[in-house]
């Protein structure tokens, strides 16, 4: 039964890497995350060492709130067509 037990917590072992690894973006997604960024405020090229960590929070957060509204649109656009509630 150790043995089985040692088995068992070796392979978990070796194998939780496997499943802990997240997929990496593709550059079109860098692409347009860059760009969304752009879009925010964001400047690489102009980027202060003293307020650069600040400015992409700023940004950041920007772009978040748009992808939030555009989410909400979205889903206000599918509606509940032909759904009721009585």
């Amino acid at each position: 039964m150790k043995s089985l037990l040692r088995l068992f917590v070796v392979a978990l072992a070796v194998s939780s890497p496997l499943l802990a690894h997240a997929q990496g973006l593709t550059r079109a997604q860098v692409r347009e995350d860059m760009i969304r960024y752009q879009a925010a405020g964001f400047n690489p090229a102009r980027a202060n060492p003293r307020t650069w960590v600040d400015d992409v929070q700023a940004a950041s957060m920007r772009v978040t709130a748009a992808r939030d509204a555009d989410g909400r649109a979205q889903m206000a656009g599918r509606g509940t067509a032909g759904a009721r509630c009585d």
